[in-house]
């Protein structure tokens, strides 16, 4: 499957096909993640406070898109919860325990 193939799925289809994706093996769930973390960061990486937009691992079994701020936790940046079928995850002053990323500065492409 390709970034196109995912857009053009519903809502319900993408998280069926999550449901096969196995997120420590390589494959194209990964090249997809990444498309939608770098759509997001040239959408969303010049807003104020924000440090770093990636593709991450979540709890070692979601692909996500985490975007790391300057703040202090508890304040978050309004920003959409999902993002192209991945969940968008805000993180406070420092990624915390659970969160595998992918160093990239904003608006950088992490594939």
């Amino acid at each position: 499957m390709n970034f196109n193939e995912w857009l053009s799925l519903s809502d319900a289809q993408r998280e069926s096909e999550k449901n096969n994706w196995h997120v420590f093996e390589p494959g194209y769930w990964h090249s997809i993640a990444n498309e939608a973390a770098a759509r997001f960061a040239a959408e969303f990486a010049s807003t104020s406070h924000i440090h770093r937009i990636c593709k991450s691992l979540y709890h070692a079994d979601e692909l996500i898109v985490a975007v790391q701020t300057d703040l202090s936790p508890p304040n978050t940046i309004p920003l959409p919860e999902s993002y192209l079928g991945f969940r968008v995850l805000q993180f406070a002053s420092k990624t915390p325990d659970g969160v595998l990323v992918d160093v990239e500065p904003p608006g950088g492409s992490s594939a």
